[in-house]
């Protein structure tokens, strides 16, 4: 069977892990959520290594999980963090390494779905509602110029499992 790796990316929020864990269990292939790998190995969560470490620290120690990854899952569904695509030309590997899947949603809908998470995530905390969807919009902006590099964007209506699995042509795998 050949090489069938698949990135989830996209900002927080979007339904990367949730949409994720529903493809592994459709298409058979295992589910790995680059946060959760960081914070096993770090015994600390991505909230705890932002505090001591810092978010450059963070982002070093992220790149260096996600080459990891590739090299251990030939075939899987990878759900990455939000900023992973953003830094040290992680996109360009990713897009080299499989397909990568932006899952697009508009700002207010991310607003609305991280407003009351806003604690458990190291670059929300302390944010007002309104600070909050600000900073979704500049930094969804700012983000876009990468998520944009993904070899599919899936636009909100189109998030299903069925659609992806044959947007992402999985149905060859099972």
């Amino acid at each position: 069977m050949q090489n069938k790796r698949i990135f989830l990316i996209g900002f927080m929020g979007a339904g990367k892990t949730t949409l994720g864990k529903r493809l592994a269990n459709k298409s058979g292939l295992p589910f790995v959520d680059v946060d959760q790998k960081i914070e096993a190995y770090f015994q600390l969560s991505i909230q705890s290594i932002f505090e001591k470490y810092g978010e450059a620290f963070f982002r070093k120690e992220e790149s260096k999980m996600l080459e990891k990854l590739i090299e251990e899952f030939p075939q899987a569904i990878l759900s990455v963090g939000g900023g992973l695509p953003c830094y040290n030309n992680n996109i360009e590997l990713m897009n080299l390494s499989g397909t990568t899947c932006y899952l697009h949603r508009p700002a207010k809908e991310l607003f609305h779905r991280l407003k009351n998470s806003k604690e458990n995530r190291p670059l929300l905390t302390g944010k007002s509602d309104a600070e909050l969807l600000q900073y979704i919009e500049v930094k969804l902006l700012e983000r876009e110029v990468f998520y944009s590099k993904a070899k599919i964007i899936v636009y909100r209506d189109q998030q299903d499992v069925s659609s992806l699995m044959k947007r992402l042509e999985l149905t060859a795998i099972v």
